[in-house]
């Protein structure tokens, strides 16, 4: 059991068969209650003095002021209060910045904004005199960024 383990993972909780038989009701009351054996084991290792006089003395003491509250195992014993929480993704529109669940937002607009863009009078394909402009001024922003 994780108790008798405990001497192997540091010399100071060394316990006999007897500190073990002893101790094991306090242990199993913690794993009754759905802590896990990993658990109980950091619990009981966390924080040690470095010197220990009586290691099933500390133990006994620890099981015993340190016992976790039950863990519901199953959903319909969870109280609303301690469900686990649900995280829901949020975005935000890249328009408005308005936040939103990741279906309200087609192609990252809200409605409001989607119904503007795709209902815009203005044409959405650049004329061919604003593509000769954005050349030219790429082209000049280049050559500005040329070593001279």
């Amino acid at each position: 059991m994780a108790l008798a383990r405990l001497g192997r993972n540091d010399h100071r909780l060394a316990l006999s068969a007897a500190d073990c038989t002893t101790l094991e009701p306090l242990a199993s009351a913690w794993l009754a209650r759905g802590v896990t054996v990993d658990y109980l084991t950091t619990a009981l290792t966390a924080g040690l003095p470095a010197h220990i006089d009586s290691p099933a003395g500390l133990l006994h003491r620890r099981l015993t002021d340190k016992i976790p509250p039950h863990i519901p195992t199953t959903t319909e014993d969870r109280s609303p209060s301690t469900a686990k929480p649900t995280h829901e993704t949020l975005l935000e529109c890249t328009n408005c910045r308005r936040p939103g669940p990741p279906q309200a937002l087609p192609d990252g607009l809200c409605r409001p904004c989607h119904h503007a863009h795709t209902h815009d009078s203005d044409p959405t394909t650049p004329t061919p005199e604003e593509i000769a402009t954005v050349k030219a001024h790429i082209t000049n922003l280049r050559n500005l960024l040329k070593p001279a």
